[in-house]
C-alpha cells in the first residue's frame, strides 16, 4: 500500500503542471481556476514565490487579492 501511494505521489509531480513559466500576475489570476490535481503545484510555486518577495511587494500582493477570476484557493468568508 506504502508503494503504491508513493508511486501516485512520485506520478502525480512528474505529470503536474510547470507553474514557473507564468508571472506571477498570472498566477494570481488562476486563484480559485485550478483544478485539485495541479494545486500542490500551483501552492508550491505560490508560496516560493512569497518568500522570495519583500514585505512591500506581498503587501501589494495581498491587495490584490480576489481580482484575478477565481475568488481564491477555495476559501470562504
Amino acid at each position: 500500500m506504502k508503494q503504491l501511494a508513493l508511486l501516485a505521489l512520485i506520478g502525480t509531480l512528474v505529470w503536474s503542471v510547470d507553474f514557473s513559466q507564468l508571472s506571477t500576475d498570472e498566477l494570481m489570476k488562476l486563484r480559485g481556476t485550478i483544478s485539485p490535481s495541479e494545486r500542490p503545484a500551483f501552492k508550491a510555486e505560490m508560496q516560493k514565490r512569497i518568500q522570495d518577495m519583500t514585505p512591500e511587494q506581498r503587501q501589494q500582493m495581498m491587495n490584490n487579492r480576489g481580482k484575478g477570476k477565481g475568488q481564491g484557493m477555495g476559501r470562504s468568508m
